[in-house]
């Protein structure tokens, strides 16, 4: 928890003072954080923890909504790390140039995005359809998946 959830909120509470309006705030997620997604069992401790990252940051997109900043949740796909193990399908050296290219594409998006490294946008929280009726639609989505930019 403190590796996946609260230490990536605590830089960046430290370091938004060096991001400019108009500049990007991302923090890695995981498609194993999305809750809607979450259909088999396994690595629970790992999901949940990138599933309260993802709920950090929806709280620190709420707190900081005015300040014209990009703010993403990124999902990099299973890589061939040491939690990924060998077998994954994709190497670092092809999965971060395409998270920038996310980065880089979503520049200036309003509100939180949870994108993967294809840009698309990854369902994180609701399975249904929304059951809160008009209070359950805001800038960080109420759908379920969070809303895209035009220009993505």
């Amino acid at each position: 928890m403190i590796t996946n959830a609260l230490s990536p909120l605590r830089a960046l509470e430290t370091l938004r003072g060096l991001v400019v309006p108009g500049g990007t705030v991302a923090v890695m997620s995981s498609d194993q954080g999305s809750i809607s997604r979450n259909t088999e069992g396994g690595y629970e401790l790992y999901k949940a923890s990138k599933a309260a990252l993802n709920q950090l940051m929806r709280s620190y997109a709420a707190r900081h909504a005015g300040d014209g900043q990009t703010k993403l949740l990124i999902g990099p796909g299973h890589n061939q790390t040491q939690l990924g193990g060998p077998g994954a399908p994709l190497v670092p050296q092809e999965s971060i140039p395409a998270v920038v290219d996310v980065l880089e594409a979503q520049t200036g998006a309003p509100g939180l995005q949870f994108l993967d490294l294809h840009g698309e946008t990854v369902p994180w929280w609701r399975t249904g359809p929304n059951r809160r009726g008009a209070r359950g639609s805001h800038r960080t989505g109420g759908s379920g998946a969070a809303p895209r930019s035009s220009s993505g």
